[in-house]
């Protein structure tokens, strides 16, 4: 049975700041919802204010939504905390006994949420999609051991998407090779 939520029945909103600056592998996320290292110098950059990320926690960046046509937004999985621009919003799921992390993601993979979330972001001045607005996104969401399937098919095809790229770059002939071989 399918049950209806909203974003801010499934999470809670962190701000861990970097107060003691001992952070300082300064990331951001992309249109592609991956975290990457910031490109800006950060020489003089105080990492104090930074917000802290750490595994299984969301940042959210609705400014630009509009201009980009997609919600930035990232799961980070990564072992070591990072951290982001106070700009960006971080959550954790809070009801995890209705939402898998993954799962709530994965969500947020599919193209007709951001097609939503460009229509929501209409209604702001700058073209952003503002935390209330987020807040209110809807959707139903089946039970825990569906959604389990669902990340582990995920999560399968993600692993098989790096191994290739891994082989790719180890091993570019060989690669090409069996290409031509297949008749690709």
């Amino acid at each position: 049975m399918l049950i209806k939520y909203r974003v801010d029945q499934l999470i809670e909103y962190v701000d861990e700041r970097n107060s003691d600056g001992r952070i300082t592998d300064f990331y951001g996320i992309n249109i592609n919802k991956e975290f990457m290292p910031t490109v800006a110098n950060v020489d003089s950059v105080d990492p104090h204010k930074y917000k802290v990320v750490r595994t299984n926690r969301f940042v959210f960046s609705g400014m630009q939504t509009g201009r980009d046509e997609c919600i930035r937004i990232g799961l980070y999985m990564g072992r070591n905390p990072i951290i982001i621009s106070p700009a960006y919003s971080t959550f954790e799921i809070k009801a995890t006994d209705n939402v898998i992390p993954t799962y709530f993601f994965m969500l947020f993979l599919r193209g007709e949420m951001d097609r939503y979330g460009w229509f929501l972001s209409d209604s702001s001045v700058r073209a952003n999609l503002d935390a209330d607005r987020f807040d209110e996104i809807g959707f139903y969401l089946p039970p825990l051991p569906i959604q389990q399937k669902y990340v582990d098919l995920y999560s399968a095809i993600i692993r098989v998407e790096r191994l290739k790229k891994q082989i790719k770059d180890i091993c570019p002939i060989l690669i090409k090779g069996s290409l031509e071989e297949a008749g690709a």
